[in-house]
């Protein structure tokens, strides 16, 4: 029975992990309404107002935002370093051999077609993150959005959700310039790596089992 249940668990993050990366002529379309979410947003915003506790911590959160689209750091390079950042960490950890000899499928469709090398394995958190990021998203675009009183609200509180769960990616952003600030645009995307990422350190069995799962769909 825990066995079952560890697979059907697997199998459904890694479910997740593919939607997130899985590409259509609705993409972009999906894409934005990742971080264009009117009901989320006026959520975020109306628990900004009343959080009057953490005011002034989110007053200066939102000055970090203002400057940072000021001085043009609210760009699509800025938004591909926030996803470079999970998915390279999640991919560091994926032991490929052990994949191969776990799936059923001869390592699955995407690893069975490419030649595997240890180069391939070094950029294959660019190759898939690169897939996140449509053409047309650009800086304009970004800092516009960021500009909405919603968004910024929004902004603020998934950074802090993210300093909470994930403290050395939260600091790592930080320092790269106030990154942690885009995180919520892309955080739908990055989120089942980042569970799946946990696992390595918590079960290391099913972290393999649902890298398994992942490759055999993509």
């Amino acid at each position: 029975m825990n066995k079952d249940k560890l697979m059907i668990s697997a199998k459904k993050l890694a479910d997740e992990m593919v939607d997130a990366v899985h590409i259509d002529g609705n993409f972009f379309r999906g894409f934005v309404h990742g971080f264009v979410n009117w009901p989320v947003d006026i959520y975020y915003l109306g628990r900004d107002y009343l959080d009057t506790d953490n005011r002034a911590v989110h007053s200066y959160d939102k000055e970090r935002m203002l400057r940072m689209v000021k001085t043009g750091m609210a760009s699509r390079q800025n938004l591909e370093k926030v996803l470079h950042l999970f998915m390279d960490n999640f991919f560091e950890h994926v032991e490929f051999q052990k994949v191969r000899d776990l799936s059923t499928k001869g390592g699955g469709k995407f690893l069975g077609r490419m030649a595997f090398n240890q180069v391939a394995a070094a950029n294959m958190g660019y190759i898939f993150s690169s897939r996140l990021i449509p053409q047309i998203v650009t800086g304009m675009t970004i800092g516009s959005l960021l500009s909405i009183g919603a968004a910024m609200s929004r902004s603020v509180y998934v950074s802090r959700d993210l300093q909470r769960r994930n403290p050395s990616a939260y600091n790592v952003l930080r320092r790269l310039g106030d990154l942690d600030l885009l995180y919520f645009m892309v955080a739908e995307k990055t989120r089942p790596f980042e569970d799946a990422t946990a696992l390595w350190f918590t079960d290391r069995n099913k972290f393999h089992q649902t890298c398994c799962y992942f490759f055999e769909k993509v």
